[in-house]
């Protein structure tokens, strides 16, 4: 069966969605140099998280649109 694309609706959610996970991520970016500020180092390793999650689903979600048709 060929793959015909994302619909409009599919799109909009992905985007959506992407919003919504880039909210978080800055989110926990501030968090995350608050507390490295304040000389905790689990800031660092939340940071690392919050980046590592973050460039998964951006590359998860462009490996993918890569493929569909335009």
């Amino acid at each position: 069966m060929p793959n015909v694309g994302w619909s409009v609706e599919q799109r909009a959610a992905v985007k959506r969605w992407m919003l919504f996970t880039s909210l978080f991520a800055v989110a926990g970016v501030i968090l995350s140099v608050a507390l490295i500020a304040a000389g905790n180092s689990g800031g660092w390793v939340l940071l690392l998280l919050t980046v590592c999650i973050y460039g998964a689903c951006y590359l998860y979600i462009g490996n993918i649109k890569k493929k569909q048709p335009r």
